[in-house]
């Protein structure tokens, strides 16, 4: 398989999960009616779906070392399309976060596993460019969702919509079983023991650089998910504004972050992924605090969420890159392990703070927006903590 074509096979990888969680956010109104339940509840779908993605991550990667990529992928995207099936057709909330659990159990190879393949395919001077193209695919997936989302929801609500992801996820199945080789040449017959495991992640989780970067990609991931846990409730429910054009609006936002990882792509490899950490870092903070000011001022319309939040996701869009890069690459015999650890931490970070953003919803845009204004700042503070004090990661030379 050329390169190009395995770039774009991962990138169709790597949008799966996001893909298959945004694509429920124009419908949380619909479901909490349909089901009798609060929005908050309903949001649950979105934050189950993020813990299932988060905990698959632990055990895929590994299993990917130990027994290849291939055969991992094709079991878990089997799963994927089984589960979709279930929500379909789950009577209660119960059933569906449950079907949802799974779904995102099976989803959970195709991000960290796209990102091994990555790190077997590419050299480290190219992964950091390779991320970025990735990342821009990463991108496509939320902003597609919720437009194919909110057009479905309209037309043959919301029990439709998994019917359609099931029919994607077959469609990857089909693709992996037919185009993708092998990339693992070094299987690791212990990777997936429970003492390898333990020992894997321990390393990875007391190592300064793996989680200085790691922290950069959760705190961008965390507003994220804040923002699309929230976004429903403020435009749909406080703004009046139709199921399609959320989906319309909400690609304005994440559309953002993909411009934001084209331009950086340009530009990685010359200036190093520490001032493209630093930068995004910037653009995030002064985007955060618009978000604050404008409500403040008693400007509270589509616009003055949509475009502050953008600014942050454009921001984000020079972190998420050289973070993956920064944290995966020190580490070659653990790429699975590293990539795994990497998305567990990210997204549990975001399900975690997605549900405590929507659980403060209060009939204002206040709490999303505070929420995204600490984003920026904290992530600097980390960081400098972590890498930009320690000299010999601080020069770049580890990562460009």
């Amino acid at each position: 398989m050329s390169r190009p074509v395995l770039i774009v096979l991962i990138s169709a990888l790597v949008m799966l999960g996001p893909f298959a969680n945004n694509i429920m956010v124009p419908s949380l109104p619909s479901v909490a009616s349909d089901l009798k339940v609060t929005f908050s509840e309903a949001q649950l779908i979105l934050s189950v779906f993020m813990t299932g993605f988060a905990a698959g991550q632990l055990f895929v990667g590994p299993m990917s070392d130990r027994f290849g990529r291939k055969p991992v992928l094709i079991v878990s995207l089997s799963l994927f399309v089984i589960a979709s099936g279930l929500c379909a057709v789950a009577p209660n909330l119960a059933m569906l976060s449950v079907a949802r659990l799974l779904q995102a159990l099976g989803a959970s190879a195709s991000m960290s596993v796209g990102r091994a393949i990555v790190r077997d395919s590419f050299p480290p001077d190219r992964m950091a460019q390779v991320y970025a193209y990735v990342g821009t695919a990463l991108a496509i997936g939320p902003i597609i969702g919720p437009i194919f989302g909110g057009l479905i929801e309209v037309g043959a609500g919301w029990r439709a919509i998994f019917v359609f992801v099931g029919g994607f996820g077959v469609l990857m199945l089909i693709s992996v079983l037919t185009l993708l080789r092998e990339t693992n040449s070094q299987l690791m017959p212990d990777a997936a023991s429970p003492a390898k495991l333990v020992a894997n992640y321990a390393a990875l989780l007391t190592d300064r650089t793996f989680m200085g970067y790691v922290s950069c990609n959760m705190i961008c991931y965390g507003g994220i998910f804040a923002f699309t846990s929230c976004s429903a409730y403020v435009l749909i429910g406080l703004l009046n504004v139709s199921p399609d054009t959320f989906g319309a609006l909400y690609a304005i936002t994440v559309g953002a972050y993909g411009v934001g990882t084209l331009v950086a792509s340009q530009f990685t490899r010359r200036l190093g992924v520490n001032r493209m950490i630093v930068f995004g870092g910037l653009v995030m903070t002064i985007s955060g605090e618009i978000m604050v000011i404008l409500p403040l001022l008693g400007y509270f319309n589509i616009w003055t969420v949509i475009l502050p939040f953008a600014g942050f996701a454009f921001g984000t869009g020079f972190v998420f890159p050289s973070g993956q890069a920064g944290s995966i690459s020190p580490f070659p015999r653990m790429a699975g392990a590293a990539s795994s650890m990497l998305s567990c931490l990210q997204m549990s970070f975001a399900a975690i703070l997605g549900a405590i953003a929507a659980g403060l919803l209060d009939g204002t845009v206040m709490p999303l927006a505070w929420t995204v204004f600490w984003m920026g700042p904290v992530m600097l503070l980390l960081f400098y903590a972590l890498i930009l004090r320690t000299p010999a990661v601080a020069t770049g030379d580890e990562t460009d």
